[in-house]
């Protein structure tokens, strides 16, 4: 399924594996099985999403072993793939499994756009089998629609949050449109937050951001200071800026958490803007949706490319860096982001 693993710029071996701590809580990975995905059209193919389908459990830690070598994952969410090929009562299914065989998989359900009972249903259903999934993962494409057309309340329907916010879940939340630099989701953000005070909403990708500048818009308006249930997790966001105003608030070092979005943390590049193609990425291999104009004007840059998830770590690396801090601060900073943070919200 997986190319094999190369560290193709050195990146892990000569410079992050010396910074990243011990122990890594990983907060955003898919898991499921190849056997429940429909066939997959041409069309799809042209989406970064068609990327992966499909990771099986002992997938994972042989990729864990690899990639993020010499570390141990102490906690990871989990939760099923997110399109809309993928079965979905399968999908649950398979993530309760992994529960039930490991107590440091914190599960997640994926649910269903419009039908609340059937994404009730699928908790109760791991309550049965022993296991508890502590979240809930909503996702626009099992609309049939793209990010930049839908609307969280369109996938996220409220009775929903109002089972979540009954059991205390958490909401991994890709957001829709153009993430947090649109009103609309900055609304919804607070919205939600105040109505359902129970509901731990991650952020995923740090909320997504076309442009940096959006981020800023966002985290400047005061919303996460204004909903102290929001976090930021941070795979795909390989912006040096965001970590930087992010972290020069000290107050805002809890609320951001590591996250690997494995399998696509493998996908070997960075996200980029293409005005022909909206958000996709600048990409050192060639894939199925790559936008050839742009892979063909950063050629130079391409060869520079490794796994996004080292990119996003990378990022994060420079801005702590450019804080200024002891030695101690810069450890303990650390340990929140790849462990504590997360910890403390599910394992405590």
């Amino acid at each position: 399924m997986f190319p094999a693993y190369k560290d193709h710029i050195g990146l892990w071996n000569n410079e992050l594996k010396a910074w990243v701590p011990e122990r890594i809580f990983d907060a955003h990975v898919h898991l499921g099985p190849p056997g429940i995905v429909s066939p997959v059209t041409a069309e799809r193919r042209k989406q970064a999403l068609s990327t992966f389908f499909h990771l099986q459990w002992e997938e994972l830690n042989d990729c864990y072993q690899h990639v993020y070598a010499g570390k141990h994952i102490s906690g990871l969410i989990a939760f099923p793939f997110p399109q809309r090929e993928v079965d979905l009562d399968a999908s649950n299914d398979y993530v309760i499994e992994i529960m039930k065989q490991d107590s440091s998989v914190i599960g997640f359900l994926a649910s269903h756009p419009t039908d609340v009972n059937q994404s009730i249903a699928a908790f109760q259903k791991a309550q049965k089998c022993g296991v508890r999934f502590r979240g809930v993962k909503p996702y626009c494409d099992r609309l049939g629609k793209s990010n930049f057309d839908a609307w969280m309340e369109e996938f996220i329907p409220d009775k929903l949050l109002q089972f979540m916010n009954s059991e205390g879940l958490a909401m991994m939340l890709h957001t829709s449109g153009i993430g947090v630099g649109a009103l609309e989701t900055r609304q919804f953000l607070r919205s939600t937050a105040e109505r359902y005070p129970r509901i731990t909403i991650l952020l995923a990708h740090m909320g997504r951001y076309i442009e940096p500048d959006h981020f800023f818009q966002f985290l400047n308006e005061g919303v996460l200071e204004a909903c102290p249930s929001l976090y930021l997790e941070m795979s795909s966001a390989s912006s040096r800026e965001v970590y930087e105003l992010v972290l020069g608030r000290r107050e805002l070092w809890n609320r951001l958490i590591f996250g690997s979005d494995m399998p696509f943390g493998l996908i070997t590049g960075v996200e980029r803007w293409s005005r022909e193609r909206g958000a996709v990425f600048l990409t050192r291999d060639d894939y199925s949706w790559s936008d050839q104009k742009m892979n063909a004007k950063y050629a130079a840059e391409r060869i520079s490319l490794t796994y996004n998830t080292y990119h996003c770590i990378k990022a994060l690396k420079d801005a702590v860096a450019g804080l200024g801090l002891s030695a101690g601060d810069a450890n303990e900073l650390k340990q929140a982001i790849f462990c504590t943070n997360a910890q403390n919200l599910f394992l405590t």
